[in-house]
Parts: C-alpha cells; structure tokens; sequence
C-alpha cells in the first residue's frame, strides 16, 4: 500500500486532535481536582468556623420593582452559608421556591410573597467594592457563597435591572 502525501497530511492532523484532546482532557482533571480539593478545604474550614461560633456580617437588598427597598444590613450569617439559606432565614421562610434536583439549586419566585407575576422573576446582583459597581449573578443562590462583608440584591422586574 502506498502512502501519499495527502494521508500523511490527513493523519498527522489525526495525531495533533488526538494530542490536543488528550492534553484538554488532562487539563481538564487537573482542575476538577484542585477545585474540589479547595471546595473541600472551605467546607472544613467554615465548618471549624461554625464550632467557635464565628458569625460573618452581610448586607442583602430586597428590591421590589415598584419603589419598595428592604435592606437587611449587618446580618449575621453563619459561615458556609449560601445566598439561598441566607435569604430563607432573613426572611423568616416567606420565599417560595421550586428546588431543581438535576441542577442542585432552587428557582426563588416569592420573597415576602412578591413574586409569580406573568413575566417579572427574581434576579440576583452582587455588589463588586473595588469598582463600586453591581454585576448579574452568573449563578444561582444555591452557588453563592456569602461572606463576611458581602453585598447582594435580589430585584425583581420584568429585566431585573441593578438596583
């Protein structure tokens, strides 16, 4: 069988994709591992933190959309705590939420019983200090973990627009 140069070009492209998918594969564990190494790490750690007592402080906005604000400031939240468990305790459990088991997090409708309006939803903004500026929550509340000092909003709207 002869070899010509358009097959040696052909699998020569094979072997770079093969390479290339194996070293993203690689990759890839690497980084699955140091993240779960260092969720692991944070959960002993808050875990440590909950047992001296250690309490964090976090301010939570509740936007209404219609001019109504609720700031809950310097609460205290236990370390390790996410933004969903925060707002259920903050709110002494007036939310309504559907828990979604194939994404591990809860869809918030209600706060304080605003909320399941045609086409208005909760959103979720984080307050970023260094430029002073609220950025979307690329997350869900389930995800987001508050810590000592943390800003966050919960508005609701049609656009869920920054507060």
């Amino acid at each position: 069988m002869e070899v010509t140069k358009g097959s040696r070009t052909f699998q020569g492209i094979i072997f770079i994709l093969v390479l290339a998918t194996l070293l993203s594969s690689v990759t890839a564990a690497y980084y699955y591992s140091r993240y779960t190494q260092a969720e692991a790490e944070n959960a002993t750690y808050a875990q440590q933190l909950r047992q001296l007592g250690a309490k964090y402080v976090s301010h939570i906005l509740f936007d209404f959309g219609n001019g109504t604000r609720i700031w809950s400031n310097d609460t205290e939240i236990q370390p390790g705590w996410s933004l969903y468990v925060a707002t259920e305790v903050i709110t002494g459990g007036h939310l309504n939420a559907t828990y979604y088991p194939e994404y591990s997090s809860h869809l918030v409708t209600a706060i304080y019983n605003k909320g399941d309006a045609g086409n208005n939803y909760w959103g979720i903004w984080t307050f970023i200090p260094t430029n002073s500026s609220w950025q979307m929550a690329v997350v869900g509340s389930d995800e987001l973990r508050v810590n000592n000092g943390s800003v966050f909003a919960w508005t609701y709207g049609p656009n869920s627009a920054p507060p």
